[in-house]
């Protein structure tokens, strides 16, 4: 028998710990598709997230001006705004609207968590651990949340915990599809999407491209654009299984995986058109037409473009009628509120974006 020394015991407990994780690091890459219902928020995960997902800073428009007849929240009631990625200008304008807020501050206002995140912490009433407002210390419960409608999942688990969600479109965008700028491919029919995503359709050549395999990037479940991709495009059809290298959880980290994906141009993914467009911008990224049709304003507003979404605002039905979530959920529903939201640069619901 081998005799056991003080050291060997050191380095087998440092090895073991090295070990451990390594291999905890490992289940959580691994695990990063699983839905994040009914946990408690991550505050690293969180902020790791922003900062992947928003490469534009949040300038306040050329053509801005105050527009609010009326401040409906206070800074500590504002930390009650949770929502998705592609909403944050949303929040950014309100603030702007009601307390001022300049470029160099507008961060410790907008305080948006992934889409599954801030329904969660809604449906929970967890508060927003994102919010920076300084020398506050909030713990205010998310009220209102701006984002992409709820998935089936979300509404169950809502169910579950006894709560009802209402849920009001504020502003239209058009859910995209992006591939490599060197890619010949300029349009796919609905059709050519299903089957690409399917697997029917594996290589570029059946739609037109170069023979090289499609590379077919999806986002996690329960994210706003995985359920946007799963109820409006494929509209049922079950989708392949992604490798796990395909699969992000920040929309960001998507939009750059297209982009340079081996050096090649096989690649496609999914997004929304204010987002490529507005807050995560890459020079080697192009949007593909749909049956020949672009996700311009006019033709959201039309719905000509196929993939015409909503961004919604959501609370939950047991908010009480005094609330000032609830008043400024209506609020957004007017007809200042959709100039704001228009301010904000999204195409507001049933008008045409100038």
């Amino acid at each position: 028998m081998k005799k056991i020394t003080v050291n060997g015991v050191i380095i087998g407990l440092l090895s073991a710990t090295i070990i451990g994780s390594c291999g905890y690091a490992v289940y959580k890459y691994l695990d990063t598709d699983k839905s994040m219902i009914g946990k408690e928020p991550d505050k690293t995960a969180e902020d790791n997230y922003i900062s992947s997902s928003v490469n534009v800073m949040l300038k306040r428009p050329d053509n801005w001006k105050h527009i609010s007849s009326q401040v409906l929240l206070t800074h500590e009631e504002f930390a009650g705004i949770d929502g998705s990625t592609a909403t944050i200008p949303v929040t950014a304008e309100l603030a702007r609207q009601f307390f001022n807020a300049y470029d160099e501050n507008i961060s410790k206002y907008v305080s948006h968590n992934t889409t599954d995140v801030s329904y969660n912490n809604l449906i929970n009433k967890y508060p927003n651990t994102l919010m920076r407002y300084p020398d506050e210390d909030y713990t205010k419960p998310v009220s209102l949340v701006f984002a992409t409608p709820p998935s089936e999942d979300e509404y169950a688990y809502a169910k579950s915990c006894g709560v009802t969600l209402e849920v009001e479109p504020i502003a239209l965008d058009g859910f995209v599809f992006i591939t490599h700028k060197d890619n010949p491919v300029d349009n796919l029919t609905v059709q050519q999407i299903q089957d690409i995503y399917t697997g029917k359709i594996k290589n570029w050549k059946e739609v037109g491209g170069k023979d090289e395999p499609i590379r077919a990037f999806q986002r996690t479940k329960n994210s706003g654009s995985q359920t946007a991709m799963e109820e409006l495009v494929m509209e049922g059809k079950p989708m392949q299984e992604a490798p796990i290298s395909f699969m992000h959880v920040g929309m960001g980290e998507l939009v750059e995986s297209v982009a340079e994906y081996e050096n090649e141009s096989a690649a496609i993914g999914y997004t929304y058109y204010y987002y490529i467009n507005n807050l995560y911008k890459n020079p080697d990224i192009k949007v593909l037409s749909i049956d020949g049709i672009s996700p311009e304003n006019d033709n959201l507003i039309t719905k000509k473009y196929p993939f015409t979404a909503a961004y919604y605002v959501v609370i939950r039905e047991d908010e009480p009628q005094d609330s000032v979530y609830r008043k400024l959920r209506d609020y957004m529903l007017t007809e200042e509120g959709q100039e704001i939201v228009k301010l904000a640069g999204y195409c507001p619901i049933g008008k045409r974006h100038e």
